[in-house]
């Protein structure tokens, strides 16, 4: 159909212009990084560095089990202060304390140059690791159509890099592999009174110091949603929004129930992985479901189909 001079000015500038545009909305997660053939699963941070994180991490219970690190974040909201207090410095007895107060804040002092070391060898590896990521070495598998936006929970820039996506058009929710990485656990209980013993106050520095640690690896989620509501919030008619790889853990959950609520006419597309030992469709799906995306409005799939709904032109 030509154009028609009886069509209303504004409605050309409706339809021409691209803030008024249907818009599509793509929550990126680490799944998408993996199937593009990145190693940026967990499992390639523990070959790297486990050896030199051993004697940190046997301070955090969890990894005990977890053997790969595939529960690196939720791991570091556990920290056993007892274990690390026993084993990391010399304890004066009262009879060293009595006899020079030199002692406590030389325990003091230990305590707390040991955990600096702790947290700054932990984040630094963690943030080294992630910045050597080569995203030139991804196999790009699909393609965007023009317009999209997306929310990256991802640290690399593959979707510039690789899929030419415009900075503009991306929001790197956690910072990039280049500057402000932000990663940690969201436990809750992390803030709570330092586990010390009341009898004890001269210990107190080093207690408080102990109790630090889960803070420092504390992902603030609901800082950083307030940082980025606006921007969450701020995009056009989304019809569409589609997670591609996410595990919507717990974690991010206020991400998903902000976007959702922006957005509740919006019908979802939820790409995923699917594997003997996990069924990350299946789980993800009920995830969404139990946020509040109507059953009618949610179509989980099978991430290997990806190549085919989006081809590479």
């Amino acid at each position: 159909m030509g154009y028609s001079p009886n069509i209303p000015n504004f409605l050309i500038y409706i339809f021409n212009n691209r803030e008024f545009r249907l818009t599509t909305l793509v929550i990126v997660g680490n799944g998408f990084d993996i199937q593009n053939g990145l190693p940026t699963n967990y499992v390639y941070f523990y070959r790297k560095y486990n050896s030199q994180l051993y004697d940190h991490f046997v301070h955090f219970p969890g990894f005990s089990e977890d053997q790969e690190w595939s529960r690196f974040e939720e791991n570091l909201g556990l920290f056993d202060e007892d274990n690390f207090r026993e084993n990391a410095a010399w304890e004066p007895s009262m009879d060293d304390m009595i006899e020079s107060s030199k002692y406590v804040n030389g325990y003091n002092d230990e305590i707390s140059q040991k955990i600096d070391e702790l947290v700054g060898k932990i984040k630094n590896a963690f943030a080294t690791w992630i910045r050597g990521v080569d995203v030139k070495k991804a196999t790009k598998f699909m393609e965007f159509p023009k317009g999209f936006k997306f929310i990256n929970f991802n640290y690399t820039s593959t979707l510039q890099d690789v899929y030419s996506i415009p900075d503009e058009d991306v929001l790197h929710i956690h910072g990039k592999a280049t500057w402000n990485v932000i990663f940690g656990h969201g436990n809750k209980s992390s803030s709570v009174e330092p586990n010390h013993d009341d009898d004890e106050p001269w210990f107190e520095d080093a207690y408080q110091t102990l109790a630090s640690v889960t803070k420092e690896f504390h992902k603030p989620v609901n800082k950083i949603l307030d940082e980025h509501r606006e921007h969450l919030e701020k995009y056009c008619d989304v019809t569409k929004i589609v997670v591609l790889g996410h595990s919507i853990n717990d974690i991010d959950i206020p991400y998903f129930k902000c976007i959702l609520n922006a957005y509740p006419d919006a019908v979802w597309r939820n790409w995923n992985h699917k594997s003997a030992e996990n069924d990350g469709i299946s789980d993800t799906h009920d995830k969404l479901l139990s946020l509040g995306v109507p059953r009618e409005k949610l179509c989980s799939l099978s991430s290997k189909k990806l190549r085919r709904a989006y081809p590479i032109s």
